[in-house]
């Protein structure tokens, strides 16, 4: 997972959430990095490929729609159907996350 061009902030977390596809069964899963578009988790599930819909539930926050954007092995990239608003993203990164999200990862001016 080489640096990559974004044109939105994406920020380390440690963050808990559940994942569920369709009418499976949610799953815990880490959250690594987050951004107000999308986060980056690992699983090991093989039904979970680019463009699965699935729904991911983060403490105190709720339940967000996503897709998966991409996977690599066992690391799924996924971007939310709606935008988080920025006071709910830095909420997250901030307070629910494990260590506190400070440090952008890349960012581009793309």
């Amino acid at each position: 997972m080489g640096r990559e061009k974004r044109r939105e902030p994406r920020y380390s977390v440690e963050l808990d959430a559940r994942v569920r596809n369709g009418t499976g069964v949610p799953r815990s899963v880490n959250v690594t990095n987050l951004s107000k578009q999308g986060c980056r988790f690992k699983l090991s599930d093989n039904r979970l490929g680019a463009g699965a819909f699935l729904t991911i539930t983060v403490e105190r926050v709720g339940f967000l729609d996503a897709h998966v954007k991409w996977r690599e092995g066992d690391w799924h990239g996924i971007r939310f159907d709606n935008p988080l608003h920025p006071a709910v993203l830095d909420h997250i990164r901030m307070f629910l996350s494990r260590t506190p999200g400070l440090e952008e990862e890349g960012v581009s001016a793309a």
